[in-house]
């Protein structure tokens, strides 16, 4: 609206109240007034002085406020103060009065009626307005079914229902209960699931699911499958937060990969956890990487003394002291730039910090890039380790945990394979030395587990660059599966394992049910609003260099024994003598630093770990020679 059309429509609202009030005061009045014309006159200007003067008619109507109101009785009552000194000088100069007589009723009631006109005509707009752009909203809301009917999903619904701003607008409640089946709750018709999601679809016009975070684990993988096969959109949302006591409106956001591993939540003992850490230093290794970032961050909640992150890539470990630096916490954060290769720089890092916990992350892990460069893998994942291990027995840490891999499990590449070095040297020098301190040695663990969701090298933020780049989607092969698990999961039970070890075990994980990579690969395409083979293309590349088909947590000839915790298991695997297994590593490690000897480094490994058999690799004919030797 144009500043003359509001200024126009307020000076119209001045005549139609003088005209009114005028007429009023007439019919219920036995003396009639007269001069109505002048005295309306006088009106007009005294109020459109004013409102130049004041600019009442400059405001945004739409966007009126509380400010407006008072602006407008402000310009009123300074009006009616012109008005009334108008009129009585009016009167003076045409009737001859001696003295000024100002009359107060007329105007003061004009001015009332002026102030409720104008503020009337402001809300009338707003709301005009307003109610426009919810209407205009609502058509834009999706429609989405909630799943349940427990707490969080009636909180859930009742918030989106009293929200006209939301996104979403919840047409129905899907429920499992036969006997909730056609009740509403909050207004809004329950469903039965069991029907089908296809059906309640095409129905109610609905292409969108939420599912409280609370339920996420209790949904069979059949639901989410048929969900993303009928391209609708799966939603979730946390819990409903309170400020200030009032709740606030869920923040919805779209289900990832990781949302449906279909695993239970895994629970710790985070008192007992705590008690390993408070007032304690803490030493890790490969701080910067994925799952030493967040066992840093879950371990900067626990009150130690004082965090030492040592990694050699500087940029993330940098960024990860910056996110730490803003969390307020009391423990003292060290980060330092170093190689776990270089021993000389390892034993000042342990003798200025002199840690009380190790955790051992650093290594190298891509499977392709280390059957490339075995000489490296030997010398960062077993040459690392020994001397990590080694200054922990020489500077009397109390606890030694070292992250393996379920590669090392029968390997068949030399990334695997080395880390099963890494393993047999650390769990026999924890022998040796219980056998020569008892309860004062070091306590050597080991964690070994599967793939982690969103690492470094996982196959998910591969996969989530594809599908942004518009495919294709690579994988090696359509039968490959693999065991996954997140990386806050793996690591809260490498602590529940480092800090209930007794030393020298190798703790497994329950990994839950292997993943075929090609499902995986589909629901994520679907997740992403995409159809596999149509929009985004899903291509076998072959096996790489070292990879197998199937992973194990396990070697064949070992067995497992259960523990308090029941996602921890402790693998029986053969033991090593130190002597032989020092004199053997080292070994390997001399060859590997020549860096040239390729093979002599592989067949070394053979020797030491007579499970590693190759496969998908030019190492295979040093198993042929092996075998005709036997």
């Amino acid at each position: 609206m144009p500043r003359w059309s509001i200024f126009a429509i307020d000076l119209a609202i001045v005549v139609i109240s003088f005209t009114g009030l005028w007429l009023f005061r007439d019919s219920i009045s036995t003396t009639k007034a007269v001069g109505f014309l002048n005295k309306m006159l006088m009106a007009v200007i005294s109020y459109g002085f004013t409102a130049l003067i004041f600019k009442t008619h400059h405001g945004v109507v739409r966007y009126s406020t509380f400010h407006d109101i008072k602006h407008i009785s402000k310009t009123a009552i300074t009006a009616t103060l012109f008005y009334i000194a108008a009129l009585s000088l009016h009167n003076y100069f045409k009737y001859h009065l001696a003295t000024f007589q100002p009359s107060f009723a007329f105007p003061s009631l004009l001015s009332l009626m002026v102030i409720s006109g104008q503020v009337l005509l402001r809300l009338t707009v707003k709301l005009f307005y307003e109610s426009l752009e919810i209407s205009g909203h609502l058509e834009k809301q999706k429609q989405l079914f909630i799943i349940g009917t427990g707490h969080d999903s009636i909180n859930i619904a009742t918030q989106l229902v009293n929200n006209p701003e939301s996104r979403y607008k919840p047409v129905a409640f899907l429920s499992t209960e036969g006997s909730l089946v056609d009740k509403r709750i909050t207004g809004i018709k329950i469903l039965n699931l069991n029907d089908g999601i296809g059906i309640h679809k095409i129905n109610y016009n609905a292409k969108s699911v939420l599912i409280p975070k609370s339920l996420l684990k209790t949904m069979p993988q059949d639901f989410y499958d048929n969900c993303l096969k009928e391209d609708i959109e799966l939603l979730t949302t946390g819990a409903i937060s309170k400020y200030q006591g009032t709740e606030q409106p869920p923040q919805i956001y779209k289900i990832k990969i990781e949302d449906l591993l279909g695993r239970d939540t895994i629970k710790i003992d985070s008192v007992y956890v705590q008690s390993h850490f408070a007032g304690q230093t803490v030493l890790i290794t490969g701080a910067a990487g994925s799952i030493g970032a967040e066992l840093t961050r879950q371990i900067a909640q626990f009150n130690c003394k004082k965090l030492v992150l040592v990694d050699q890539a500087e940029t993330p470990l940098n960024d990860l002291w910056l996110e730490l630096s803003v969390l307020g916490c009391n423990t003292e954060i060290k980060p330092i730039v170093a190689n776990v290769c270089n021993r000389d720089r390892m034993r000042q890092i342990f003798e200025c910090a002199k840690p009380s916990v190790v955790f051992h992350a650093a290594a190298y892990k891509h499977v392709p890039m280390m059957e490339m460069h075995p000489s490296t893998a030997v010398v960062t994942n077993v040459m690392g380790s020994k001397i990590c291990a080694d200054l922990s027995v020489e500077y009397e840490v109390k606890r030694f945990v070292m992250i393996s891999t379920d590669k090392a499990v029968n390997p068949t590449n030399v990334m695997g394979a080395s880390k099963r070095a890494a393993e047999i040297y650390v769990q026999s020098l924890y022998n040796r030395e219980l056998a020569e301190k008892g309860d004062a040695a070091t306590k050597f663990v080991t964690t070994r587990f599967g793939n982690v969701l969103g690492s470094n090298g996982s196959v998910v933020p591969l996969f989530k660059k594809q599908i942004e780049n518009g495919g294709p989607l690579t994988l090696t092969h359509r039968e490959i599966t693999r065991y996954f698990m997140t990386i806050p999961e793996a690591c809260s039970l490498v602590l529940e394992a480092g800090c209930t070890g007794k030393g020298g075990e190798i703790y497994i994980f329950d990994m839950g049910e292997p993943v075929k990579i090609y499902d995986l690969a589909e629901k994520m395409i679907r997740l992403s609003g995409k159809i596999p083979g149509k929009d985004i293309k899903i291509v076998e590349t072959g096996l790489r260099n070292g990879e197998k088909l199937y992973e194990e947590l396990l070697a064949t000839h070992e067995d497992t024994t259960p523990t308090h915790h029941p996602k921890l298991m402790i693998a029986k695997v053969r033991e090593y003598p130190f002597q032989y297994a020092k004199t053997e590593v080292q070994s390997i490690i001399d060859v590997a630093l020549k860096y040239n000897l390729t093979h002599d480094v592989v067949l070394k490994l053979k020797i030491l770990i007579p499970e590693f058999k190759s496969q998908n690799s030019e190492y295979e004919e040093i198993d042929k020679i092996l075998i005709k030797n036997i």
